[in-house]
């Protein structure tokens, strides 16, 4: 046998080894006999390929391919390696089934009875497909249903004997008699408040018109409103941005000039007092002429004369020369209409 021949073998051999101990890894053994099923589903969440295959917990199989149903895209079909022993009737159902909350699946083979020849699954036919959740996985409807069972007993005899206790308990039936007097107190008292209410029907209903009213001013005056706002808001930048220090340092030097200037105001008002009361009780030209009412006259007439005295002067200076030259006056004194007096008396 030439070399490049005993070659060839030795690699055909390792590729068979190779693909063998890959299946088998995976647990498929090509060299045993097989019986491959399928089953259609809507969903296979956590199946894999080789998923084990399940009967009552013994493991008869495991998927070997998973793929899109050629007529309809949204069904998956399974394809299941079972041994060749295993006997299935026709009307089992492969449940998906979890295996827990940290997941993972199995497909689960159910049935009921035995079968015998061609009431058994052949190779290449279809079984049922059908999904279970996880509480379904997890327990069956028999099992819910002893738990039920056993829940309700044991919640009906704690019940009898909380009730026992309940009706041999002084003062739980004390608290049961106040709890029922408060109840008719509070029916007592919601029926006042009901009555209360409706005598004051006609006030809320007022009350409620008189909000709607100002709601409607106030809707009616937003833009007013957004105005003020918004002048207020300047005049909150304009004082943030004044010069604050120089405005105060301003108005204490304000303050200080008022403070002075008041001090001398009540200066002059107390000067003024004192000069009252002296004009009022006081001696003087000033006091006789406030108090003495010939005194005024007197002056009055007085001030009068000389009036005259200087318009006569005004008018007729010549007959004033004499005090100023020394000189006999070449006339005497003659009353006439030029004469200021004479017009006076007229």
């Amino acid at each position: 046998m030439r070399k490049e021949t005993k070659i060839a073998i030795f690699t055909i051999l390792i590729v068979a080894l190779a693909i063998w101990g890959y299946k088998f890894l995976k647990g498929f053994n090509v060299l045993s006999k097989s019986l491959n099923v399928y089953a259609k589903y809507q969903r296979v969440d956590g199946l894999r390929i080789s998923t084990p295959i399940m009967i009552n917990g013994l493991q008869v199989g495991l998927v070997s391919d998973i793929f899109q149903s050629p007529e309809d895209p949204k069904t998956i079909t399974v394809e299941m390696h079972l041994d060749s022993d295993t006997r299935v009737p026709k009307t089992a159902t492969a449940a998906i089934l979890s295996d827990g909350p940290m997941g993972g699946s199995h497909i689960d083979l159910i049935f009921e009875g035995m079968c015998n020849g061609p009431d058994c699954v052949a190779d290449g036919e279809f079984l049922k497909g059908t999904t279970k959740g996880l509480l379904a996985s997890m327990v069956t409807p028999e099992e819910v249903r002893l738990y039920v069972d056993q829940l309700n007993g044991g919640l009906k005899d704690m019940l009898d004997t909380l009730s026992d206790r309940l009706k041999n308990s002084e003062e739980i039936n004390k608290s049961v008699e106040d709890v029922r007097v408060t109840m008719a107190n509070l029916r007592s008292t919601t029926d006042r408040l009901d009555k209360m209410m409706a005598n004051s029907a006609g006030s809320v209903e007022r009350s409620i018109a008189n909000v709607e009213s100002i709601t409607k001013n106030l809707k009616e005056s937003n833009q007013q409103i957004k105005n003020i706002l918004a002048n207020a808001e300047d005049l909150t930048n304009d004082l943030k941005q004044a010069d604050v220090q120089n405005l105060v340092s301003e108005s204490k030097v304000t303050m200080q000039k008022l403070q002075s200037t008041l001090a001398n105001s009540d200066k002059a008002i107390a000067d003024l007092s004192d000069l009252l009361k002296s004009l009022k009780s006081g001696d003087g030209a000033l006091p006789m002429l406030l108090n003495d009412k010939e005194f005024a006259n007197n002056l009055s007439v007085t001030i009068k004369n000389v009036d005259l005295l200087l318009r006569d002067i005004r008018l007729h200076p010549e007959r004033y020369r004499r005090v100023l030259s020394k000189k006999k006056m070449e006339y005497e004194y003659d009353s006439t209409e030029k004469d200021p007096a004479f017009q006076n008396k007229n």
